[in-house]
């Protein structure tokens, strides 16, 4: 294209140049040729309209190449118009990084107004301004790696503005290339999210709320009980219908009851530091298992450990017991006289030990299998319903994993994921 442009440049010149050579030289070549006057005459006036001709051929290619250099600007100017409108960033760069045109929006955000920025580089331009120095030093890398990439590649940028806040955009990076594969193009339109950016932080907050005011109800309700009790034994201690010291067991349990919940809150909302050290896993089951074996039998229930290898991982034993012995007591819990509970301590893969707990007992429904682990959430009549949350985070602190299927009058399974220790 730009080919053609200097070509078309250069006709008037041409024309200037070779139609007084060519009248010159052509009367010469008459004059010292030996035609008849008629003759003559003829290859004069064919040589007049040969130039004539070639005048109207010259002056209709330019007029058409002036339309058309006239439609092409008219269209660019549709076009940029059409760019500046957008509420996007948009530039366009060519193969080696230099700015060719950038939108009005593109030009304020980086206070570009009034800068020659065409033909330099992110770098270039980077002089220009300190304050958005380091962004589009940035940009240099993204640009490389959509180049890299080969293909329209998307990520996210931040663009911090001068009273202290940032706008965020969703980045679509798009490189050109020509037919021998060098890179001909890029062009970048990046999406304004910044709204809803803020519209996910306001929603996450909300949520947040909605949480924190859920589990200050369930405080309450948990604690309310046993509080009631309390009151209540000691209003009638005042009014001489009982003697208080016959039922302070009754008391000690509910104080224990108000204790407990308000431990393992505080494991929940601020959880400590775990040590972790090297230890066998089958040998904290095979306690945990030793713990329940009598209470077990007298229930006619049973527990059967199957060990398919000795496993070591980094754990704190006292709080790996302290899972096992919430999940273990939920089985006993599930299962009726003569219901087994199987526990199965495996390799699931080169990185992961599992410890399976699988129970015939009643199960759950699929709905309840989505609030396992939610703070106050129990399907038992007097549950806290704290359990299986202290066991979710004691586990995601091991880096671990707790999955749990189950199917009503079923049983429930539950798979401990826990990463096996490196030599």
């Amino acid at each position: 294209m730009k080919a053609n442009k200097d070509f078309f440049r250069i006709i008037p010149f041409l024309y200037v140049v070779i139609g007084p050579i060519w009248i010159i030289g052509t009367d010469y070549l008459l004059s010292i040729s030996n035609l008849s006057p008629e003759k003559e005459l003829f290859v004069d006036k064919c040589k007049g309209m040969l130039f004539v001709i070639l005048t109207a051929v010259l002056l209709f290619v330019l007029i058409k190449n002036l339309r058309d250099t006239k439609q092409i600007e008219e269209e660019k100017e549709k076009l940029s118009l059409l760019i500046d409108a957008m509420p996007d960033f948009v530039s366009f760069k060519d193969g080696e990084g230099k700015w060719q045109q950038i939108n009005k929006f593109g030009a304020e955000l980086f206070e570009l107004d009034g800068i020659d920025y065409k033909g330099k580089t992110d770098k270039e331009m980077a002089e220009y301004t300190d304050f958005y120095h380091d962004a589009l030093i940035y940009c240099i890398g993204t640009d490389e790696e959509a180049w890299k990439a080969g293909k329209i590649s998307r990520c996210e940028e931040t663009i911090p503005l001068r009273d202290g806040s940032a706008k965020f955009f969703d980045a679509l990076k798009v490189p050109i290339f020509n037919t021998d594969g060098s890179r001909k193009g890029l062009v970048v339109i990046g999406r304004d999210i910044t709204s809803l950016k803020e519209a996910e932080s306001k929603l996450r907050q909300s949520e947040k709320m909605s949480a924190l005011g859920e589990l200050a109800a369930g405080i309450v309700h948990e604690i309310r009980n046993p509080l009631a009790t309390i009151r209540g034994f000691m209003q009638m201690s005042q009014a001489k219908t009982i003697n208080l010291e016959e039922h302070t067991d009754v008391l000690v349990d509910e104080i224990d009851r108000i204790n407990s919940i308000v431990n393992e809150l505080l494991m929940i909302s601020k959880p400590t530091d775990i040590v972790l050290i090297n230890q066998n896993v089958n040998t904290i089951v095979s306690e945990v298992v030793q713990l329940f074996s009598m209470e077990a039998t007298q229930q006619s229930k049973r527990l059967n450990v199957s060990d398919l290898g000795q496993f070591d991982t980094y754990c704190n034993e006292h709080k790996l017991k302290q899972v096992f012995i919430n999940i273990l007591k939920n089985a006993l819990e599930a299962i009726s006289q003569n219901g087994d509970v199987n526990i199965t301590i495996y390799e699931k893969n080169e990185d992961y030990v599992a410890i399976k707990f699988e129970d015939n007992g009643c199960g759950m429904e699929e709905a309840d299998l989505h609030h396992m682990g939610d703070p106050f959430y129990s399907l038992k009549e007097n549950g806290i319903g704290l359990g299986m949350t202290v066991s979710f985070n004691i586990i995601e602190a091991h880096k671990g994993s707790i999955q749990i299927k189950s199917e009503v009058n079923v049983g429930t399974s539950v798979e401990i994921l826990l990463p096996k220790s490196k030599p």
